[in-house]
């Protein structure tokens, strides 16, 4: 056991690696440029998903030792981790939010493979059980948020949109990742491409089904509506963009100062569900 819950953190802060590295990725930080978020990098970034090892490690030992209460139970176990993850984070960006929709959704699959018996990692049994823990997490946290009343934008979204953002996401078993995100990605490999121009490809196709909190907060929803369009019209025509067709999206990003973080943290978790099989 202690093997396998080192594996889980490993390939958990491995993901989120290789997601900041993926390049180019429209109005996100990478390789080539920090996008629209001049207060980060891709150094900032690692010591950030460096500093989470130990909390993926902790949700993993959670779900491994609470294997016998209810899936629901496991999941609140874990908010306390969470904070605490979020102290690291930000101790070691010095206050900069790099990966709090990461130290949600990283850390329920985490737990989820610690319920689960090695023999039952996949993908779908992974996603599954995450489905299970986070059942009623957005009624939960949003119960009696008004207009009046909110305060994040999570809230925010929720009461004027309907948006469930990342906790939506979870309550689906990340439905995003598991009809778009692995698909492509495992196309993409299968066809020739490299992970990391597979993985440029799966975000876009990831984009185009993800209500992304983090671009509508930088802009509004029309903005997204249009995004979306634009990109699905893209994959239409060409369902693996070249590297220009991206680069040129990228530049309209970084002029309207968009960035699809919601849809990096997915991108993340199609990874660490292809590095953990």
């Amino acid at each position: 056991w202690t093997y396998r819950s080192q594996k889980v953190a490993a390939q958990a802060a491995r993901a989120l690696l290789y997601e900041v590295c993926t390049t180019p990725k429209p109005g996100l930080v990478d390789r080539q440029t920090s996008g629209s978020h001049k207060d980060m990098d891709i150094p900032l970034f690692t010591r950030s998903a460096e500093s989470l090892r130990p909390y993926f490690l902790a949700c993993f030992e959670i779900g491994r030792d609470h294997q016998e209460r209810s899936p629901e139970e496991t999941f609140s176990l874990l908010c306390r981790a969470g904070i605490e993850a979020e102290k690291q984070m930000f101790a070691a960006t010095g206050g900069v939010n790099t990966h709090k929709g990461a130290i949600f959704s990283l850390g329920i699959l985490c737990a989820a493979a610690g319920r689960l018996s090695p023999e039952d990692w996949q993908p779908e049994s992974i996603l599954d059980e995450a489905a299970k823990m986070a059942a009623g997490v957005t009624e939960k946290d949003f119960a009696g948020v008004t207009a009046e009343t909110a305060k994040t934008v999570g809230e925010r979204l929720y009461v004027n949109y309907g948006i469930t953002g990342i906790r939506g996401q979870a309550e689906s078993g990340f439905s995003a990742v598991r009809e778009k995100g692995l698909p492509v990605l495992r196309e993409g490999l299968r066809s020739g491409l490299s992970l990391n121009d597979a993985g440029t490809v799966t975000l876009l196709h990831l984009l185009t089904v993800t209500q992304d909190t983090s671009l509508i907060n930088r802009s509004d929803m029309d903005t997204l509506t249009s995004v979306q369009k634009q990109v699905a019209s893209l994959l239409a025509e060409h369902p693996f963009p070249t590297t220009e067709q991206i680069e040129a999206l990228d530049r309209q990003f970084l002029e309207k100062n968009l960035s699809p973080g919601g849809t990096a943290d997915l991108l993340a978790v199609t990874y660490f569900l292809l590095f953990l099989i």
